[in-house]
């Protein structure tokens, strides 16, 4: 049978769109591999100098869990476990959202973590180095729970490709990326040139937010967490503007 005009006309139409759609698709990874990474690095920083705890990742904790453990001080290892569970939380509360979305149609609930994430820097950013609201494990625990969320909706948004706050493994992932490079040609090698770059626009977004973060936190202490408040709800709504 003959495909029809209207089929012809279609398919020559979703052909001629493929360029077009997968440029956007580009476009929108390296906002996300900005966006993110930029804000992470301004919390590294800051939640570095605000609670003595690197709040951006968990891999540091274990050797400290280990220690307090043998040492015997559960209270301190009971507080770094709790960490670890709120960074946990954080990816389970995005993936849930993201797949209940899904199944049951109920659009802009992928937004709700990212909400969430925004106020928790607001409540931090109102917080004071001085205040007694400022608890040495709570606080932490809530921005580790906002980042667990941050790193799990872009793995989520990018198929795992963009880490928003990992960068060891970023920076091993690209070694391999340049490795293959060399060792292919063609398409295969454009797209693993595209992750390449990703992967270098991650890094470098991640430490000109640090490199923020140390200019201006000693001025602004604590109020610093207002402005990845102000990144994540630009994504918001630069989401529902999307789409």
């Amino acid at each position: 049978m003959e495909p029809t005009t209207k089929t012809k006309f279609s398919l020559r139409t979703l052909l001629n769109d493929l360029p077009k759609a997968r440029r956007q698709s580009f476009r929108v990874k390296m906002f996300f591999a900005f966006i993110y990474p930029f804000s992470s690095g301004i919390v590294i920083y800051a939640g570095l100098m605000t609670f003595s705890v690197v709040v951006t990742n968990i891999t540091g904790l274990l050797p400290q869990i280990a220690q307090d453990l043998y040492q015997g001080r559960l209270n301190t290892a009971g507080s770094i476990f709790l960490w670890l569970f709120a960074f946990f939380m954080g990816g389970f509360f995005a993936g849930f959202c993201v797949e209940r979305e899904k199944l049951n149609k109920w659009r802009y609930l992928h937004l709700l973590p990212l909400m969430v994430v925004s106020l928790i820097f607001i409540t931090v950013g109102y917080a004071t180095s001085q205040s007694v609201t400022l608890h040495p494990v709570v606080f932490p625990a809530m921005v580790l729970f906002s980042i667990g969320i941050q790193n799990a909706m872009v793995s989520l948004t990018t198929s795992s490709l963009i880490k928003a706050s990992q960068i060891t493994g970023v920076v091993n992932e690209l070694g391999v990326d340049i490795a293959e490079i060399f060792h292919s040609d063609g398409e295969k090698r454009r797209l693993i040139q595209r992750e390449a770059l990703l992967r270098l626009i991650i890094m470098c977004s991640f430490l000109l937010g640090a490199i923020l973060s140390v200019a201006i936190f000693p001025a602004i202490q604590t109020q610093i967490f207002f402005i990845p408040a102000g990144i994540i709800a630009g994504v918001i709504v630069h989401d529902i503007w999307r789409f």
